[in-house]
């Protein structure tokens, strides 16, 4: 046994010189692959970023004239006093006819009161006690619901007509569920943090087929009897409440259509320290359910997500524990993740949006930077049971 633990560091101190003698090669061959394969890339998100511009151009289908079935729309509220009346006013001033609104609010900031403002216009207020959480507050909400079609929304988002009625069109016309995406509120457009995340968005929705195994619970319309078919929201869940759900009606067998054209308004976070946490809650969402629901792709991809943010952040920190080798595939990789975030920026513009006057792709790439730190992050809380289910 001794023998071959000696004959193992042997040889991994063989290859380990032998990679770095060969370090610059390593450098060449990283650096090729990094731009050649961003060039190709590059070639298929041009063909869907004016497809996506095109769908967001084109005329969409209205709401059968003959057809308006009852639409409860379910929103949780917890601390969002400030917000959720402009939510509520958004949602009542919409012209669809047949609605309902259930609002489960709570919270120390008084947003349960908030809420009670608006009982006297048609609004059905719940009260959502401390520590039950999102899942708990759809739950009420869906339980006091009368409509044939559940629409999904948060206290931080404000509806229009034009995206609420292509999200329901689909699931009217006979869908089993759709989804639609989100866009920052008009007051933040000039925020960077803000525009990194935005633009970060529309690159991955704009890479989603027509089909999806997703849901945005900020802007998604799903068949009651669907809904009541998987369990509802039933699963206790204490974190991950949408991806729940989407995996909820992948295993059953149900199909999610993606409206790339609906983009309803929701407040993105606009400080550091709040984008870090909520990164590292969406990356937990993933590996945590993902493994529970076997999800395996998602939980490879986030897997090699987080290593991959973890090489990039230790090499550096590390002085690349003194490997030419480790040094030239850290950089070949900094050209690789640069390049992509310069397809981003492409992929945006392709849409026509306008980045801020100060932006600099130096701070597109700082924020990439804290990214890497928000994935190492949600990777050791998920190794924590006492943090894994941190909100």
């Amino acid at each position: 046994m001794a023998g071959d633990s000696v004959n193992l560091l042997a040889f991994l101190k063989t290859a380990w010189l032998w990679a770095d003698a060969r370090a610059v090669w390593w450098l060449i061959i990283g650096l090729t692959a990094a731009v050649g394969g961003n060039a190709l890339l590059w070639r298929r998100d041009r063909r869907l970023g004016e497809a996506a511009q095109a769908s967001a151009e084109a005329t969409h289908p209205l709401l059968p004239p003959d057809a308006r079935p009852r639409v409860s729309l379910l929103i949780p509220a917890w601390n969002e006093a400030e917000l959720l009346p402009t939510c509520l006013d958004s949602v009542l001033a919409l012209r669809y006819p047949e609605k309902e609104v259930i609002v489960c609010a709570g919270g120390p900031d008084g947003t349960l009161e908030v809420a009670r403002r608006y009982a006297d216009r048609g609004v059905v207020v719940l009260e959502q006690q401390p520590g039950e959480g999102k899942q708990r507050a759809l739950q009420q909400c869906f339980a006091r619901s009368t409509g044939n079609i559940i629409f999904l929304t948060d206290a931080d988002c404000v509806l229009d007509d034009a995206s609420f009625e292509q999200t329901l069109v689909p699931v009217i016309n006979g869908a089993e569920a759709a989804t639609g995406s989100r866009r920052p509120l008009d007051a933040q457009r000039r925020n960077p943090l803000v525009v990194y995340q935005w633009l970060h968005h529309l690159f991955l929705e704009g890479h989603l087929p027509d089909e999806v195994d997703v849901l945005f619970g900020i802007n998604a319309a799903l068949r009651r009897d669907i809904l009541e078919r998987v369990g509802g929201f039933s699963v206790p869940v204490a974190i991950g409440t949408d991806y729940t759900l989407a995996q909820q009606l992948r295993k059953a067998g149900h199909r999610i259509r993606f409206v790339r054209s609906s983009r309803v308004q929701t407040e993105y976070v606009e400080k550091l320290s709040v984008y870090l946490r909520q990164r590292s809650r969406w990356f937990r969402n993933r590996l945590v359910y993902g493994l529970r629901f076997r999800a395996w792709w998602d939980v490879f991809s986030h897997l090699w997500a987080g290593l991959t943010s973890l090489f990039m952040l230790a090499v550096p920190l590390t002085g690349g524990l003194g490997a030419r080798w480790l040094w030239a595939l850290w950089l070949a990789g900094l050209v690789h993740l640069l390049l992509s975030q310069a397809r981003v920026i492409r992929f945006a513009r392709l849409q026509g949006v306008s980045l801020p006057g100060e932006w600099t792709l130096f701070s597109f790439a700082l924020y990439m930077v804290f990214g890497w730190g928000a994935t190492v992050w949600g990777l050791i809380e998920t190794l924590l049971p006492g943090r894994r289910w941190r909100w």
